[in-house]
């Protein structure tokens, strides 16, 4: 049976590492968190860095999934191959910090965007490419990649592109995280999503939507049936992060934390519901 814990991307509730936030999920009830390199933008000195890592030993937070930069010059599948380099750099980075931490995850995502439609079968090749090289890097580490379903034209926005995807690359090294803000207009679908990914499915990022495009709303905020999402979660034997990544408004962090904590609890309510 699913055992909900609350999870959450520490770079929503501040961008930048303070001693603020870190004390706000400290006293939470956060199991869970995702740890993406910009929290140590300012960090230079590397006193956040080493405060984190002590905060998540004494109270037993688990550190689950490393969110690699993306974007911009950040492309897996770029034709250009400085591009995809560099994307490839920041990606390698992203394990060795997994390693740092232990945490067993690495979320990644397969391209930046816009895809034309002309170069997308060159650039599933290049994607896959980086993603083998990253893959023997998680081997080296014994660490995973989460592939993560992306919105729009970026390639792995549907299933059975994911799928395809990964069809070269070792399941061992290789699942999928489910954001569920990307199925765009097919947000109904989102249950049989959970179906179809089945064990592939290794985290997740949660958050609510208008159903149209990304808006990283709290649940109930939006058009997802909670509900019946954890209820394939429970079905499918789901055991990963329940990890929010949500815009949070509130203007500091320990509101951030306890809007977080307000959020999931009413979501497990609806699950318990059905």
């Amino acid at each position: 049976m699913l055992q909900p814990k609350l999870g959450a991307s520490l770079h929503t509730i501040e961008k930048n590492l303070t001693p603020e936030a870190l004390a706000a999920v400290e006293g939470s009830r956060i199991a869970t968190v995702e740890i993406h390199p910009i929290l140590f933008a300012a960090d230079a000195e590397g006193s956040m860095r080493a405060a984190l890592k002590e905060m998540l030993a004494r109270t037993g937070i688990r550190p689950m999934t490393i969110h690699a930069p993306f974007g911009g010059a950040y492309d897996l599948s770029s034709l250009d191959e400085r591009t995809r380099q560099a994307g490839l750099e920041v990606v390698l980075e992203a394990v060795d910090l997994a390693v740092e931490f232990n945490a067993p995850m690495v979320v990644v995502h397969p391209s930046a965007e816009p895809i034309p439609a002309e170069e997308r079968e060159e650039r599933l090749t290049r994607s896959r490419q980086s993603l083998a090289r990253v893959g023997e890097r998680c081997a080296e580490t014994g660490r995973q990649v989460a592939l993560e379903l992306l919105p729009r034209t970026c390639l792995g926005n549907t299933i059975e592109e994911l799928f395809a995807l990964l069809e070269s690359l070792p399941e061992e090294q290789f699942g999928v995280c489910l954001d569920v803000n990307h199925l765009m207009d097919r947000f109904a679908e989102l249950p049989e999503a959970v179906r179809r990914l089945g064990s592939r499915l290794i985290t997740t990022h949660l958050s609510d939507y208008d159903g149209v495009d990304e808006k990283h709303w709290l649940p109930g905020q939006g058009v997802i049936d909670w509900g019946a999402l954890l209820k394939a979660f429970d079905a499918t034997g789901y055991t990963g992060p329940l990890n929010f990544e949500c815009r949070l408004e509130a203007p500091t962090p320990a509101e951030r934390v306890r809007s977080l904590e307000e959020s999931f609890d009413w979501m497990v309510a609806r699950w318990r519901e059905r």
